[in-house]
């Protein structure tokens, strides 16, 4: 339930394919000037913006309006996006994932630090190509590129991979003037980035009043635009993260696991004690939205069918599969929890209750049942909800 372009983090594919120690790491000024110049495309500075809310108009809605929300005291900038779900189809087949046109100059300024300084990323895009989802692409059976075809019979080079964060809107990005989508009925969605210590709840009233009837869905809890500090982070050596979840700077261990600086820790991760399970170590953005699904999963019934036993726990520094090759697992980040792990093992169908699922959604999780490689205990922080 990905409603992920939630904040892109995204890796140029040729360092990757050249066996990059750290994939998160971000490309040397070298690569991004080499990238510029044979993309030959010059590109403007990015819009300073915090990624804040999620718009989903009633009805779609034109340049003359986004004007009108980007005058709204606190708002740098709007960015709109046309998204369709559809069929495309790669070397693994063919899957039905929702694909993205955006203006890149423009989304740049909503993406991380790590992506919008990324200018290899943008002209990518800007040259016609498309960027997946780690998870779009290993559902397409492509590893280090290639072409995918979107329904209509359009072939699209891949020009790169991204890790998905806030906001998160679709599995596959398309520059805006690829004639793509045409023929067919788009959602619209618009993000809105706001200056740092902007009031969230001031700036949700004004939305409302100049969209009224739209659905308004905030990436930020309230209390962080207070201190924006947490929304930003230096890079150095191994790092990864960043947004809203701070960057955490990290060594690399022996044994698939790494060491988070401390400082990182003692602000994002917190002991809590929840519903059904009891004590849970995770990130402190994670625990409100996992006590109001397991508080849910109560109220329906359904508490007995979660084994307090069985928890497989949640902050747990490490790469996926604890292969140092893979990316940080969303453990690393304390932003995933293991539930019924004894039934529920990685490969298997499993056999997680299809309504614990439906609420964990509604509550901002992702479940790793539906993935290709089938994770069915997994279920990670996919956006933030509200949960007052």
């Amino acid at each position: 339930m990905r409603k992920l372009l939630v904040i892109f983090i995204l890796v140029l594919l040729a360092p990757a394919a050249c066996g990059s120690d750290n994939p998160d790491a971000p490309p040397s000024d070298d690569l991004l000037d080499e990238a510029s110049a044979e993309g030959g495309i010059s590109l403007p500075d990015p819009v300073e913006a915090i990624p804040a809310y999620l718009i989903s108009p009633g009805e779609p809605v034109g340049e003359e309006t986004v004007e009108r929300l980007t005058g709204t005291d606190g708002v740098n900038i709007v960015v709109s996006a046309a998204i369709r779900k559809m069929e495309v189809t790669g070397p693994g087949g063919t899957r039905n994932l929702r694909v993205a046109a955006v203006d890149p100059l423009e989304y740049r300024s909503i993406a991380p630090v790590a992506s919008n300084e990324a200018e290899f990323v943008w002209t990518s895009l800007l040259s016609g190509e498309a960027v997946l989802t780690f998870d779009a692409a290993e559902k397409l059976g492509i590893d280090e590129g290639g072409n995918i075809e979107l329904s209509g019979g359009r072939q699209i080079e891949v020009g790169a991979f991204a890790d998905n964060q806030t906001p998160n809107i679709a599995d596959i990005l398309i520059d805006e003037s690829v004639e793509a989508l045409d023929g067919g009925q788009d959602d619209q969605v618009l993000t809105v980035g706001v200056q740092p210590g902007t009031s969230l709840d001031a700036l949700g009233a004004s939305l409302n009043d100049e969209i009224p009837g739209s659905e308004l869905v905030p990436l930020i809890p309230p209390d962080l635009m207070s201190n924006p500090d947490p929304l930003t982070g230096a890079m150095e050596d191994a790092s990864s993260g960043g947004g809203i979840i701070g960057t955490m700077n990290y060594k690399v261990l022996d044994d698939g696991f790494i060491k988070p600086e401390q400082a990182w820790v003692d602000s994002n991760i917190s002991t809590a004690t929840v519903s059904i399970i009891g004590e849970v170590t995770c990130h402190r953005l994670l625990i409100p939205q996992l006590q109001a699904a397991l508080s849910e999963v109560e109220r329906a019934g359904l508490g007995g069918e979660l084994r307090p036993g069985d928890y497989g726990g949640c902050y747990a520094p490490r790469f996926i599969d604890r292969n140092p090759s893979l990316p940080l697992s969303m453990h690393a980040f304390g932003l995933a929890v293991d539930l019924n792990v004894s039934t529920n093992q990685l490969g298997t169908g499993g056999d997680m209750h299809p309504r614990i699922v439906e609420i964990f959604e509604r509550w901002g999780f992702v479940w790793g049942g539906d993935w290709s490689r089938p994770d069915p205990m997994h279920f990670e922080l996919g956006r933030l909800v509200d949960t007052n």
